[in-house]
């Protein structure tokens, strides 16, 4: 019987972690027309990373990271909400510590060389992070 438990347990998945995260996305009005009126569209980059558990036999970075992954979405500057980290199921993410994520959203350059937008950013523990949406509010440069 204790054999029996023993194995149970072994073949328990250690704690997961959530990597899916939920981004509600918003423009003030200056930035929205701006945008909307020159045809620029708006990047979403999310960069995956964490520190390598104890066993780890994957090749870390030159600052002693994890790369997990990226995801990028190019979207319409309109309000929205949108789901990122959906990559990240079938990666290695047993072997960090906690999976992080940085998210920066920015201007894509279509219509102008230069980023237009000043916006907020999402970085720190996916699974932490995954409790609610995270709000990111965007701007233009400058205002």
């Amino acid at each position: 019987m204790k054999a029996l438990i023993l194995t149970a347990l072994l073949a328990t998945p250690a704690m997961a972690q959530e990597t899916t995260l939920t981004l509600h996305i918003s423009f003030d009005a200056a930035s929205a027309t701006k945008l909307q009126e020159s045809g620029e569209m708006v990047i979403v980059s999310s960069y995956f990373w964490g520190d390598p558990a104890t066993g780890n036999v994957l090749p870390v970075n030159e600052m002693g990271q994890l790369y997990l992954g990226a995801e990028q979405a190019t979207v319409w500057p309109n309000e929205q909400t949108i789901s990122i980290g959906h990559s990240l199921a079938g990666g290695p993410i047993g072997n960090v510590e906690t999976p992080m994520v940085n998210v920066n959203v920015y201007s894509a350059r279509i219509t102008s060389p230069d980023n237009l937008l000043d916006c907020g950013i999402v970085d720190g523990p996916t699974d932490v992070l995954s409790k609610s949406t995270q709000e990111i509010t965007c701007k233009l440069i400058g205002n």
